[in-house]
């Protein structure tokens, strides 16, 4: 263990080197969007690559946003300038004291030249300082500012930033109309110049939630949630739980070395004061020392024990007795090497005191941390060293806190799995280690298929449950070497390390390993006396020397993986470097989805479905996607893009009322479509507002249930059968029929279709095209046919486009039909003109 070092660390180790700057020209709003872009408190004004000011959050409450033209004022006029600097070789306790000094919250770093090497905030020194063993004995009431301004949520931004700068204030309470109270930070304020909107509330910024701590609960306590959580700020509250004050970072820790300095030397005075009164009232300082919780020995000037209270034998487990004439080597470790010891006591020479942490071993042999403190004492007379005094605590359960501080900042608390920062370490790591070796390594980027379904269907329980036992059976399919992580819900990483030199062998060594995992996934899970089944989609990139950065890596892993997703799922991808293409296609299809959306891009077509005489039973509804500027985009490229992003539930409920909006209106002519398939995905089949939706569909547009036919591929049945048809049934119930799309593609099995409350099949057309060509597949579509004749069952063929197909299907007892053979999909104006107006029913 590393002592108790105020300079331990320097400022160079901290200092943030990526700046984010801006011109003096740029205007405020300008400047306010990047800060908020990339979560920063402050932005540098840059002129010829010298720095000439510094704009900061607390420069942006001075911003007038009862003005209409305030937002394009220059940033250079509320710039503070100039920027104050601080050498890189300064100790973080020499910077924190500059800090106090000079009132600032940034300093430009330099070096020994004076040249900018980067900034550094008040924020990054206190989250290295390593004091939480002092702030467990000071209290959130101990550095409160009482009385904390307070606004209302309807009040404007610009009244907030006013009371705020003249309160000298980072945060105001904010009360609510339902008298809760929420917060109202200065980033907020940058957010709303940020923001277009004109004349902003404070409702619209803050946050309505304010987390609190009670004023008794302990500064190391209210560190610990502000750190777990992300926050700068909380509340203090009094036993009433009434708001106090507001309390932040700098709050808690600003001017804590020279607090601890302070209170150290004084307690080292008194202890002075002490001993040289125990001359004269050696009983009363006995009585003191014996009393107190901490450990305390002294010994002469050869360090032989001379005298312990009752702390130090209720922390060792040694009385005075055993260690009178002994040196506090009884109690040594072992952990601690004579370099360590020959340090502490130069400190002592020198300074006459030391400080820091040491592991010690107790009677009963149990190894232990303390905070300890030795103290040289000198004779009045001759000033020469007469004792040693040495005061100690058990800090065990300082240390426990700790370790549990770094396994929730590195490991995902519920796999215990190493989480996307320890991963971003450890992947660094074996880069460079590659770059050395010559050896290959790989990234597997592992996406559970469809696990947003087991959530929507058994709860969030099962899904962890489920996500938990995937954690243990990939640690469990990888080598010591290997490392696992969990970087999201459902999205595992594993770096594979110690691969072949060669690269063809190394990628086989992958594919390997990458496959026996997936096997291992895909095993069934009984979670809640359900079984589920669970795919995998893996993509893999490859590492050697000169592989680029981590980032770089995951997102090439990334692609891999979403490219297995579009080959069907349960797939395996190499990355190449042709899908960063197809990775910004995408990204771009998703963006103008969500336009086509809200510009009605979006249009129905409707292809008719006819019996073995050619007439008219019913139709499929398929959506068509008319770009602007691209013209038709294929359902193929953009519905599975909505599926993976989220944006199906939007696009499936406007096929679903889009569907009773034509239904309804060829009611109105007199014109009866008996009934219409319409494709539902999964995740919209699993929604809890399926069945409402289209209770108010059938009630508004008065459409009997009947009338509607529900598809659905085989891919909905991956995750839970039985959760499917019980939410089949309570459909069917309601009156809607349901069909099997894509028949024979998917997860086909006689023993759930046996039990599945279906009404229709329908033979994907990959097996009607080659029916006349291809034996197998002439074979499977009888049984096909046959299978639902037993079971009752209707059939459709779909993809039928000659005569010779038609014969056939015919011929085997297919009864109906649907394809370019008859018609190709067709608008609703035309499917109306050329096919329901002639129909008869």
């Amino acid at each position: 263990m590393r002592t108790f070092d105020f300079n331990a660390i320097s400022i160079k180790d901290i200092t943030q080197t990526s700046l984010l700057t801006c011109l003096p020209s740029e205007t405020m709003h300008s400047a306010a969007v990047k800060m908020v872009e990339r979560n920063c408190s402050a932005i540098l004004i840059v002129v010829d690559d010298e720095i000439i000011g510094i704009w900061t959050e607390r420069d942006v409450l001075k911003f007038d946003f009862s003005s209409p033209d305030a937002r394009s004022t220059p940033v250079s006029e509320g710039m503070s300038s100039p920027v104050l600097s601080v050498n890189e070789n300064a100790s973080l306790e020499e910077v924190s004291l500059k800090f106090k000094k000079d009132g600032v919250r940034h300093y430009v770093v330099t070096d020994d030249y004076g040249r900018q090497k980067g900034i550094i905030s008040q924020t990054d020194v206190i989250k290295k300082h390593n004091f939480e063993f002092f702030l467990v004995l000071k209290t959130a009431g101990s550095v409160l500012k009482p009385n904390p301004p307070v606004i209302r949520s309807t009040q404007s931004m610009a009244q907030a930033s006013r009371l705020m700068q003249s309160s000298h204030s980072d945060a105001i309470g904010v009360e609510f109309p339902d008298e809760s109270i929420g917060i109202l930070t200065e980033r907020d304020v940058v957010k709303a110049l940020a923001s277009l909107s004109l004349n902003p509330v404070v409702a619209d910024y803050a946050s309505e939630h304010l987390v609190t701590v009670n004023e008794h609960e302990s500064l190391y306590y209210a560190k610990k949630i502000m750190l777990k959580n992300g926050f700068r700020h909380l509340g203090v509250t009094d036993n009433k739980d009434n708001l106090i004050g507001i309390i932040n970072l700098s709050d808690i820790l600003a001017g804590f070395r020279s607090t601890y300095v302070e209170e150290l030397k004084e307690s080292l005075a008194h202890r002075d004061a002490l001993l040289k009164d125990s001359l004269k009232s050696l009983g009363l300082a006995k009585k003191i020392i014996d009393n107190t919780q901490e450990g305390v020995i002294t010994t002469d000037k050869y360090v032989a024990i001379q005298s312990c209270n009752a702390g130090f034998t209720r922390i060792t487990g040694y009385t005075e007795e055993e260690v009178i004439g002994k040196t506090p080597a009884i109690i040594s470790s072992g952990r601690h090497d004579k370099k360590f010891y020959d340090v502490m006591w130069g400190k002592i020479n020198k300074y006459g005191f030391w400080q820091g942490e040491i592991w010690n071993r107790r009677k009963n042999g149990e190894i232990y941390p303390e905070l300890l403190t030795i103290t040289e004492i000198r004779d009045d007379d001759t000033n020469e060293i007469s004792n040693y005094a040495a005061i100690f605590s058990d800090i065990s359960q300082l240390k426990s806190d700790e370790e549990e501080i770094k396994r929730l900042a590195y490991y995902d608390p519920l796999t215990e799995l190493p989480n996307r920062r320890l991963l971003n370490d450890r992947l660094a790591h074996e880069l460079a280690i590659t770059g050395r070796s010559g050896k290959n390594g790989a990234l597997l980027f592992i996406d559970l298929d469809h696990f947003k379904n087991i959530n929507e269907t058994l709860g969030h329980s099962a899904g962890d449950r489920v996500l938990m036992d995937v954690a243990y059976r990939l640690k469990l399919g990888v080598r010591d070497c290997d490392t696992v992580a969990r970087i999201s819900s459902d999205e595992f990483v594993v770096v594979l390390t110690e691969l072949s030199e060669q690269m063809e062998p190394a990628c086989n060594e992958a594919r390997h390993i990458a496959q026996e995992l997936q096997q291992t996934v895909g095993q069934v899970y009984s979670v809640m006396n359900h079984k589920l089944y669970i795919s995998s989609s893996i993509g893999i990139a490859m590492f050697s020397e000169n592989s680029g950065t981590t980032d770089d890596l995951l997102k090439q892993a990334g692609t891999a993986m979403y490219r297995a997703k579009e080959s069907g799922r349960n797939m395996l991808q190499f990355f190449q470097h042709s899908m960063q293409e197809a990775v910004m296609e995408r990204m771009l299809i998703e963006k103008e989805l969500r336009q086509a959306l809200d510009e009605n891009q979006l249009s129905l077509y409707y292809q008719p479905q006819v019996d073995y005489h050619g007439n008219l039973v019913g139709a499929e509804a398929l959506i068509r996607w008319k770009h602007p500027q691209k013209g038709f985009i294929p359902p193929d490229k953009f519905i599975p893009i909505a599926e993976e992003c989220g944006l199906i539930q939007a696009v499936g409920t406007w096929v679903l009322e889009q569907s009773f909006i034509h239904l309804r209106q060829w009611d109105k002519q007199q014109k009866h479509l008996p009934h219409l398939a319409i494709n539902i995905s999964p995740r919209q089949f699993y929604h809890d507002d399926l069945i409402d939706i289209l209770a108010r569909l059938v009630q508004q547009y008065r459409i009997s249930p009947s009338r509607i036919m529900l598809e659905f591929t085989e891919g909905l049945l991956m995750n839970d059968v039985d959760a499917a048809i019980e939410k089949i049934k309570q459909l069917k119930k309601l009156g809607y029929t349901f069909s099997i799309d894509d028949f024979g593609t998917g997860y086909s099995s006689l023993s759930y279709l046996k039990h599945l409350p279906v009404d229709q099949l329908k033979i994907d057309k990959s097996f009607v095209e080659d029916i006349t060509k291809n034996e197998d597949d002439a074979v499977f579509v009888g049984t096909i046919i046959a299978i639902a004749q037993h079971m009752n069952l209707g059939v459709v063929a779909e993809g039928v486009e000659s005569e010779m197909e038609l014969e056939f299907l015919k011929e085997n007892g297919c009864p109906c039909f649907q394809g370019y053979y008859f018609s190709k999909p067709l608008p609703d104006d035309q499917f109306f003109e050329q096919w329901l107006k002639k129909a008869e029913h």
